[in-house]
């Protein structure tokens, strides 16, 4: 069960419904609900803890084995991952006790705790943590169910390491974040035998985040003036479905563990098994694709009102266009946009049986080629969904255990610590998501701009001839015309967000630096790549909130011109006009400060309330 300090868990869950650690296959779903919902989490399943068991049972022999060679006077056999060292320092000598094992792994955790940066939100590193446990309960990773709990633990008392976000390559996996998650959930290894040498290991505890309320025990801000190595440390996150925001302090990892009953000291092993494979990569990756989907419906939807908002023509949206093609996205795209507009009397009257009003019924591409545009970034998701979720159940250490292996050496180095699947996914998704902001500000620039002009009256009266639209969405009399700007400014963010995206969605996976040595001569870059389309993801939710205030303004100007009594939006889109007109966003008159609008229509966007609205009400 979760503490009273666990975040909330989604209404209405049962047992029935709890991911179990290692009994199925985990979905980016699954990964939703336990890190940006709460969801608790089931311990190890008990099939997978007979996976488990197997392979620890075999590095602990392997264990015995090295101390009967060290008892016996000879020189014990060298295990990579077990009692040799890491990367570049493969082979340089053969470790000959349990306790430097244990050592050869806290110094791993010690020496890659080397991120920078600021923090990851919590659901990044509740994701890393459910991810993580996931891998291990394959079975190839010669670790303790303990080890998989103490994560499962971590996630129902909302334990919440401070991990920073930047420096790892992606290729032995996320490398510095995973450890600095470590030196919170592990502490030091202590001597076995009196014959063993106290190496005084460094004992830094890590660091985490407990939920700070002003006003509570312990909550003055300290003498930062004076000490500020030793003045607290304060965090902000806030939910992206909710908005709702948490104030954190810092505290030691000693202090976090406590609710899980301490830190655990790890065994031969257990380091590189936890700390090996572009986790914290998967994580993010897992929550920008289920927010990528996210966006593109949404993407549908604001297509359908801005299509309305400019009186625009339903034929690049029939079936028969795309069956011509061939591109099944597209015509999905097409279909649903078609149902949004369902019973509208503000687009041309052209159907499939009545010729339209307007020849010829040809819209700006950015209307016209939407179900080509979002069909491709649709296919784009699918693929990069594809290779997320397969990583989510991947045992992704090294080396891994092979019991049914003939040999006696049952492991087997590989490289599925690569990252690259990753990578490639955020890259793709990252390009294809920013042609979804790109063509979201077109949308925006052909709703408000003044041109072109076809007639001398038409640029007097500043109307746009293909749309009957006001220059920026504002109706002025002429008495004082050139007094409001109107949304003018919306396309103006909306350009700035669209270039930033632009340079974000430059490819992290060719990107490669040489490390260690050059043992590691080809790196995946996966964590900058996941990072980035992350922050892709944010921008365009943004763009998309400022294309619905502009196509909600288009769509009011419409309806309030006068001999337009009989005109009304589609069922979809008219659900979605009433949403945001019911979260208080009112129709501009005159210049109004215009944040708080965007502020409210980004969390109708985050929120999916629009499209759930819109969906409701097409059936």
């Amino acid at each position: 069960m979760m503490s009273a300090n666990s975040l909330n868990p989604l209404e209405a869950q049962n047992n029935a419904s709890l991911f179990q650690v290692g009994a199925g296959r985990l979905t980016i779903a699954d990964v939703m609900r336990v890190a940006r919902h709460g969801q608790p989490v089931m311990e190890l399943a008990p099939e997978a803890q007979v996976r488990v068991e197997a392979s620890l049972a075999w590095v602990m022999e392997t264990v015995e084995q090295i101390a009967e060679a060290k008892s016996n006077g000879s020189k014990p056999s060298a295990y990579y991952g077990i009692n040799t060292g890491f990367g570049a320092l493969a082979g340089r000598s053969a470790l000959d006790s349990a306790y430097l094992t244990k050592v050869l792994g806290r110094n791993l955790i010690a020496s890659h705790s080397v991120g920078v940066g600021p923090y990851f939100d919590e659901e990044i590193v509740r994701a890393t943590m459910l991810i993580r446990a996931q891998s291990l309960a394959q079975g190839y990773s010669g670790v303790r169910p303990l080890i998989i709990n103490t994560l499962v633990a971590m996630l129902n008392e909302r334990v919440y390491p401070a991990v920073p976000e930047q420096g790892s390559l992606g290729a032995s996996g996320d490398l510095a974040p995973l450890c600095h998650l470590l030196l919170v959930m592990c502490t030091i290894p202590f001597p076995d035998s009196v014959n063993d040498v106290d190496l005084e290991l460094d004992t830094t505890d890590g660091e985490a985040f407990v939920p700070f309320s002003p006003g509570s025990a312990g909550s003055q801000l300290g003498d930062f003036q004076e000490k500020p190595d030793t003045a607290p440390y304060y965090h902000l996150t806030q939910s992206p479905s909710t908005g709702e925001q948490t104030l954190w302090r810092r505290v030691s990892g000693a202090e976090a563990m406590a609710r899980v009953g301490g830190k655990i000291e790890l065994q031969a092993k257990e380091a590189l098994a936890l700390s090996n494979g572009a986790t914290v990569s998967a994580a993010i990756a897992a929550l920008v694709v289920q927010d990528a989907q996210n966006l593109l419906d949404n993407a549908e939807l604001v297509v359908a009102m801005t299509l309305e908002g400019i009186r625009g023509f339903r034929d690049p949206f029939y079936p028969h266009v795309h069956r011509a093609r061939g591109h099944r996205g597209a015509e999905q795209i097409a279909a649903q946009v078609l149902r949004y507009v369902d019973g509208s009397r503000l687009l041309d009257l052209g159907d499939l049986f009545t010729n339209p009003a307007r020849v010829p019924p040809q819209d700006p591409y950015s209307v016209r080629c939407a179900p080509q545009v979002l069909g491709t970034i649709r296919d784009t998701l699918d693929m990069a969904r594809q290779w997320v979720e397969m990583d989510l159940n991947a045992a992704t250490d090294n080396p891994l255990i092979f019991l049914d292996l003939e040999r006696d050496y049952k492991t087997l180095s590989g490289g599925n610590f690569h990252g690259e699947p990753i990578a490639m996914a955020m890259d793709f998704l990252g390009i294809a998501l920013t042609e979804l902001g790109s063509i979201s500000d077109r949308r925006m620039f052909n709703l408000i701009d003044y041109y072109p002009h076809k007639t001398y009256e038409d640029a007097v009266n500043k109307i746009n001839p293909q749309h009957g639209l006001s220059g920026f969405l504002v109706d002025e009399p002429k008495a004082t015309e050139g007094l409001n700007a109107g949304l003018m400014m919306l396309q103006a963010t909306a350009a700035a967000l669209v270039s930033d995206c632009k340079v974000l969605a430059h490819p992290d996976s060719i990107d490669s630096i040489p490390s260690s040595a050059n043992q590691e001569d080809h790196v995946s870059m996966s964590l900058n790549a996941a990072r980035h389309a992350r922050q892709i993801v944010q921008n365009v939710e943004n763009i998309l909130a400022l294309e619905f205030l502009c196509a909600t303004q288009a769509i009011a100007l419409q309806l309030a011109k006068r001999g337009n009594e009989n005109l009304h939006p589609g069922k979809g889109t008219q659900a979605a006009y009433d949403c945001i007109r019911a979260a208080g966003v009112e129709f501009l008159t005159q210049d109004r400060v215009l944040y708080p609008d965007i502020r409210k229509v980004l969390h109708l966007v985050r929120s999916g309330a629009l499209v759930q609205a819109a969906r409701q009400a097409t059936g």
